[in-house]
């Protein structure tokens, strides 16, 4: 059994976070993090446990228009640059 973590992240806060469950989970489960973008589209069997997490804009998960502002807010390329939560599926 493994647990699979999967984050967006625009400036790597959740991204750290990500890494910091993952590593907490790692006494007890094999785990693999996934960046939203290149994270699996279906789960297999093997997965005991699913953690999702991502950032807040505006009170709610990001949407198109709210990355585009954080993106345009960065000083170097975000870190969840293809899709984020909400648009994965």
């Amino acid at each position: 059994m493994r647990a699979l973590v999967v984050f967006e992240s625009m400036f790597g806060n959740t991204q750290a976070i990500a890494n910091s469950i993952a590593e907490g989970l790692s006494s007890r489960l094999n785990v693999e993090v996934a960046e939203v973008g290149v994270a699996p589209s279906s789960i297999s069997d093997d997965v005991a446990l699913l953690v999702v997490g991502g950032p807040t804009h505006v009170f709610g998960m990001s949407r198109p228009r709210t990355r585009q502002d954080a993106a345009g807010q960065a000083d170097h390329p975000v870190v969840s640059a293809k899709l984020g939560l909400r648009a994965s599926g």
